[in-house]
């Protein structure tokens, strides 16, 4: 029994951190969208998104966040970028997001964060990413990316029920694939040269849940 639940908790993890095309990984995406969709909001709000706005959003899952986005842009001359890990949550995105891709605003790459050569230099006013960072396997690698391709000036935005996050790290279905150390993260911010890193902690007016939101900006020189 303990073998199977080992077992088990493996896979979640697994799917957790790149949910698969099986019953699995669309339970994985189910408990997304009802625990995630409203940090995805909030990551939005948080970002403070303009119409005319360059936008990334890394690990984009069912695509909530991203149509959050595009809901924004649409009437102005902002585009919204996605990429994701996962081939399953890109074909899962692809389809809410089908009339922003049709129009152009919209596109969804599957891709690894720590090597994103299919995005350019300078690009994004915005990104954001909520509850992925502590699955990426080279942290400086990936911030490193994220800093390249953002324009100077511009904002980064991680929000994630960090309480729950630990409660999922304790039951063991981080062991094999992510770290989720908050200092871990703050000190690749550091190292990879951003800076005005703030911490937010509030209470989610609608859940009640307690979230963490990390803001970070890249110099303007």
């Amino acid at each position: 029994m303990n073998q199977m639940k080992s077992k088990l908790i493996n896979a979640i993890g697994r799917n957790l951190r790149k949910p698969e095309a099986t019953l699995l990984g669309r339970f994985v995406k189910k408990n997304f969208e009802k625990k995630n969709g409203f940090i995805e909001l909030e990551a939005v709000r948080l970002c403070d998104i303009q119409p005319n706005h360059q936008v990334l959003e890394v690990g984009f899952g069912p695509g909530i966040g991203v149509q959050a986005a595009y809901n924004i842009v649409k009437g102005g001359e902002g585009t919204i970028h996605g990429v994701d890990f996962s081939e399953e949550m890109v074909r899962i995105a692809t389809k809410r997001l089908e009339k922003g891709i049709s129009d152009g605003k919209v596109k969804l790459i599957h891709g690894d964060v720590s090597s994103m050569p299919f995005l350019q230099s300078n690009t994004f006013n915005r990104i954001f990413h909520c509850n992925c960072y502590y699955f990426w396997p080279d942290m400086s690698k990936a911030m490193n990316e994220l800093h390249r391709v953002m324009k100077p000036g511009g904002v980064m935005v991680t929000a994630m029920n960090y309480e729950r996050v630990k409660h999922i790290q304790a039951e063991g279905f981080f062991a094999k694939v992510g770290d989720p150390t908050l200092d871990r993260y703050l000190s690749a911010l550091d190292s990879c040269g951003f800076i005005e890193v703030e911490t937010k902690k509030f209470k989610h007016e609608k859940t009640g849940d307690n979230l963490v939101a990390i803001l970070a900006k890249k110099s303007e020189i």
